[in-house]
């Protein structure tokens, strides 16, 4: 497999576990819109990586799509654009279409059958609707009454707004900041290691664009290579505008040496890259630094006319500040900086005033901004949390109140800044380490913080989080120094969620560290620990690795055939009773145990896997029904066999959807009866013993064994005689018939009659039964009983003739010894009586068609539940209970009923293995 095969590989792994998770949170969004903030971030996480993954693997059709839907995710997250079903719909349009495509991806196809340039127009036409206006506002103008009514009655508590004048003690406050051309830059660990590769680059395709003859090229080049050469030697400062023209250069080359590759013209204009490294080239080391002087001018703001929300904020004791931010000369995006400088600043308080507004600001395009906030905090510091910012200033305002009765009321103190110094019990130091063959570093890097920043604050990183949302990422270690509540494998968890981490370590903070003005400090603290404390960080470091399935099941194969092994060793022991092989043969046994559950271990997945898809499915359903629900899930966390769990969404797919067509009533039809508006839809898996129950619930109008008897005469599957002995237990149980369907009309939910018969064959092909119990007008509650695993089962080894079968012990109830002549004909059926009940029998001799010339007068009976219910099998021996390996039948054995499979005994001999439900 070459490496742009194993690329794919993962990005469809990754894919999949993306688009799920955006189907699961958008479900979550559309149902509980109050908490839109955290399942938006989840959201766009999830989509942005996908976007980025797309991209780095060239499938640009769902980068483009993935582009679009993160546009009207992040106007939602601002605010501007409310959830509703209309967008909803949208977004789910979008994640069937990204379904589509991935899907694609993996069958190899290299076009799409999506039309992605009508699903963009679709979602252009509708973002500007809503942006401009479009769209009708009382929904959201009750809300507006009651959130002023409550900033009236605040507003009055201990200052009346009525009585009082407000004036600035400081008309304005004066900062002095470094000039960002020359401001100097922390050197990147690999630095020397890309110049080098630039040097050496530029060096190579000089000459062959030397034979090309392209000369505005070669001048390009020649700069890019004395400004790579300039950094190495160190005649060039190392400076935060001298890094971003090198990333511009690197870019440059990269489009030169596709330029030089496929043999096209030179499309691309270099002049103003050209003319940076120019002035960067005039960047020497040791240059001095002139600060720079910023007035922040207090009475740009109209303090009167937010009087009262100033008084109502002081009240509070809330810190008023003035915020001034302005965007970089070159920067394209003006407006966008700043609207997301107002989203930094909304984060950690209320802005009372803006000037210009964020209205405004798309239209003016302006490049600065003045803002007044009102906050908890101290300080406020959001420099490192927007890109292209030529500065982001803030400053306390003293602010002094008169009332009419000429009272003066005490000064509101400018709040004071005060060092980042950090020590709780709840902060922690985390280092972690990604991949090196990771292609996205910086996205893995943002994708942990974003998670982090959900449970607790990030108070510091390295490299600085703006570092990281630009990919200057500079390595595969960052440094976060994190404030929270959560437990230390609490936060192990959130880290382990995020891919391509490959270590960590989680460390308490028990000392006062200075972040932001001495990183090394903490540095030097942590290199000077005791090797106590070493150990301890060594001890919470965890790795995870991805196994393709494949291998799993090869693994669990040769542990199989340990096992078949195992039990030969223990009948040689047994045969020739030497202390030292029964030692031997013990430790045997303890070693293969303990290998054997360990690779079930890995084998086994929680059900949330499977079950998490169907959120989505209901929604859909019920929307395509016009029905109401409320989807439940119960017991997600419960493990089973991979393989048997990847049976299973075809047969939960197939009752979820008759529950909601057949069971659960339309909402007019429940206010009649008495039920609730919404129809309760419930999915919960539980364990018992080595079986694991998955049963689905509704509370609609259940199934009518009266209704099913006349059905079942209608559709000639049973005569009119038969369906009236019925019991009401079998009369519903009839829904597992072929071709049987209560519907009256086919539609797309259902109607065919094929579901339950499929869902009944399915379930058993697994090992495992299927029961039904329903009450007229409650609801009906459908188990599926399964296996915890297929590969090594427990069983009752008997014997008819020479033949030995095994029975799998999770479907036999008892083992009793009987008379021949106790045996009776009742009607044309062998029946004995079984604890005081009639229990029908079968011969397994006469089900598997072989014949014998006597039959013993004792005989064995094996009480076994079958799907009809209860049936006792007579045989010749019951042997004991054996641990075996199941092996499929091929060939001419594959397709014999009563016939599950066959597996190796100690002794060498093959037992075939007995399907009960098929005899």
């Amino acid at each position: 497999m070459d490496d742009m095969e194993q690329y794919k590989e993962l990005f469809m792994t990754e894919a999949e576990e993306h688009l799920q998770s955006l189907n699961q949170n958008m479900v979550e969004l559309e149902n509980c819109p109050e908490d839109s903030e955290r399942i938006i971030n989840m959201i766009f996480r999830s989509a942005h990586t996908l976007k980025g993954s797309a991209r780095t693997l060239g499938f640009e059709h769902i980068s483009s799509l993935t582009h679009h839907m993160e546009d009207i995710l992040d106007y939602i997250r601002d605010g501007r654009i409310k959830v509703n079903p209309e967008i909803v719909d949208l977004l789910f349009k979008c994640l069937d279409a990204l379904e589509t495509m991935v899907s694609e991806v993996g069958d190899g196809e290299d076009t799409t059958s999506v039309d992605v340039d009508s699903l963009v127009e679709i979602i252009k036409s509708v973002k500007n609707k809503y942006l401009s206006g479009e769209y009708s506002e009382e929904d959201f103008s009750e809300d507006i009454e009651i959130t002023e009514e409550l900033v009236e009655e605040e507003s009055v508590k201990n200052i009346s707004s009525n009585s009082s004048s407000i004036k600035l003690a400081n008309e304005s406050t004066t900062v002095f900041i470094k000039e960002n051309s020359s401001a100097s830059a922390e050197k990147p660990e690999n630095l020397d290691s890309v110049l080098n590769q630039m040097h050496e680059s530029a060096s190579a395709l000089l000459t062959i664009l030397d034979a090309l003859e392209y000369t505005e090229l070669k001048d390009t080049l020649k700069n890019i290579d004395e400004l790579a050469t300039g950094l190495l030697n160190e005649t060039v400062a190392v400076t935060e505008n001298s890094l971003a023209v090198l990333k511009s250069a690197l870019l440059a080359m990269e489009q030169i040496a596709k330029v030089i590759e496929t043999g096209s013209d030179p499309k691309n204009d270099y002049s103003e890259l050209n003319e940076k490294i120019s002035s960067t080239l005039s960047e020497t080391v040791g240059e001095s630094v002139e600060d720079k002087e910023i007035i922040l001018d207090h009475t740009v703001f109209d303090l009167e006319e937010v009087s009262d929300k100033l008084i109502s904020e002081i009240n509070e004791n809330k810190k008023i500040y003035h915020v001034k931010a302005k965007v970089v000369d070159d920067c394209l995006l003006k407006a966008v900086r700043l609207t997301m400088v107002l989203s930094k600043l909304k984060e950690i308080g209320e802005v009372i005033l803006s000037i210009p507004s964020e209205a405004e600001l798309l239209s003016s395009g302006s490049g600065e901004l003045d803002v007044l906030v009102s906050t908890d905090l101290d300080e406020i510091d959001i420099s490192n949390s927007v890109c292209e910012m030529e500065y982001v200033l803030s400053a306390g305002l003293e602010l002094k109140f008169k009332n009419t009765s000429s009272k003066e009321v005490p000064n509101i103190a400018k709040p004071k800044t005060q060092a980042k110094c950090y020590s709780s019990p709840g902060q922690y130091k985390i280092d972690i380490k990604i991949d090196e063959e990771c292609l996205l570093k910086a996205v893995r890097a943002y994708m942990v913080l974003k998670d982090l920043k959900e449970k607790g604050n990030i108070l510091e990183t390295e490299p600085s989080e703006s570092k990281i949302q630009e990919g200057n990422l500079g390595g595969n270690t960052v440094t976060i120094y994190y404030d929270t509540d959560e437990s230390e494998d609490d936060i192990k968890e959130i880290i382990l969620k995020t891919p391509e981490i490959t270590g960590f370590s989680i460390e308490p903070i028990h000392q006062d560290i200075e972040i932001s003005e001495q990183p090394e400090k903490a540095k030097s603290a942590e290199g000077n620990g005791s090797k106590k404390q070493a150990d301890n960080s060594a001890s919470k470091k965890s790795q995870t690795v991805r196994v393709n399935i494949e291998k799993l099941d090869k693994l669990m194969n040769l542990v199989g055939e340990v096992v078949i092994n195992r039990a030969n060793f223990t009948q040689i022991a047994t045969k020739y009773d030497l202390k030292e092989l029964h030692n031997a043969v013990g430790r045997l046994n303890m070693l293969a145990t303990e290998l054997q559950e360990e690779v079930m271990g890995m084998r086994m997945i929680p059900v949330a896997f499977v079950f998490n898809r169907f959120p989505r499915t209901v929604r859909d359903t019920a929307k395509a029904l016009s029905k109401e629900i409320d989807f439940e899930i119960e017991g997600s966390e419960i493990e089973l066999d991979r393989t048997v769990l990847d049976e299973l969404a075809e047969p939960l797919t197939h009752l979820i959807r008759n529950s909601l067509d057949h069971g659960i009533e339309h909402s007019d039809e429940r206010i009649k009866l008495g039920k609730p508006e919404k129809g309760i839809l419930k999915l919960i898996a539980t364990r018992e013993r080595d079986r694991v129950n998955i049963v689905i619930k509704d509370d609609g109008k259940g199934i009518d064994p009266e209704a099913m008897r006349k059905k079942v005469v209608k559709k000639g599957l049973y005569s009119k005689e038969w369906a009236e002995k019925l019991t009401d237990n079998e009369a519903i149980n009839v829904i597992f018939l072929p071709g049987f369907s209560t519907a009256e009309v086919v539609s797309d939910v259902s109607g065919r009659g094929v579901g339950m018969d499929v869902v009944r064959s399915k379930i058993e092909s697994l090992g495992g039964s299927v029961s039904v119990h329903s009450e007229v007008g409650k609801g009906t509650e459908i188990t599926l009983h399964l296996p915890l695993t297929m590969a090594i089962i427990q069983t009752l080894l008997v014997r008819l003739k020479e033949q030995i079968y095994a029975l799998p012990l999770t479907s036999v109830l008892d083992v009793i010894s009987v008379e021949k002549d106790q045996i009776k004909n009742l009607e044309g059926q062998e029946a004995i009586i079984y604890r005081n009940h009639i229990l029908p029998v079968i011969w397994l001799k006469d089900a598997l068609n072989t014949y014998e010339v006597s039959e013993p007068e004792n005989l064995y009976v094996v009480v076994v539940e079958k799907n009809k219910g209860k049936v006792g099998v007579i045989l010749d021996e019951v042997i004991g209970r054996d641990e075996i390996v199941v092996k499929p039948l091929t060939g001419i054995l594959k397709n014999i009923n009563g016939l599950a499979g066959a597996t190796i005994l100690g002794d060498g001999r093959v037992a075939l293995i007995l399907d009960l439900n098929n005899i």
